[in-house]
């Protein structure tokens, strides 16, 4: 997340758009508050979206998915109260109205992708890199010739 960051705000990664549906953005337990990377988290979300909307209590304050510590895997009862934990996850993504929920974690990835199905939240949990990807400008000299063209060289 921070090298993406550190990329999208110095120019040497470059969008060809951003998300046009209104976004939000979850903020994981390791990478805001363990690593100290909420501002940086948030200035993602914004480069990335053209209608960005806060959660309420964003950053160091945020509430966990609690979908993190390996919780996860777990099936049966594990899931039920993983369901339960992620209840207020999933008031504060509905209270943004937003369509995405931009994640940097797999773990929170997961779990939001679970209370969107037990909350109906009708929204898609996306990983930043996933944008990025899918909207970054690829300089001509990086993109692959095709074998025709190699061949001609």
């Amino acid at each position: 997340m921070e090298l993406f960051h550190d990329y999208l705000d110095q120019g040497i990664i470059k969008l060809s758009k951003k998300v046009t549906e209104p976004t939000t953005l979850q903020d994981p337990c390791n990478v805001v508050r363990s690593g100290g990377l909420a501002a940086k988290n948030r200035h993602v979300a914004e480069m990335l979206s053209e209608d960005f909307r806060p959660m309420d209590n964003q950053g160091n304050y945020n509430y966990c998915c609690g979908g993190g510590g390996g919780a996860i895997p777990m099936g049966g009862e594990m899931r039920k109260q993983r369901m339960k934990c992620g209840k207020i996850k999933a008031e504060q993504i509905r209270a943004t109205g937003a369509k995405i929920v931009l994640v940097p974690c797999h773990n929170c990835i997961d779990q939001i992708r679970d209370l969107n199905k037990e909350y109906d939240l009708g929204i898609k949990a996306v990983h930043f890199k996933e944008i990025i990807a899918h909207n970054m400008i690829v300089p001509e000299h990086m993109i692959p010739k095709e074998e025709d063209e190699e061949e001609k060289a």
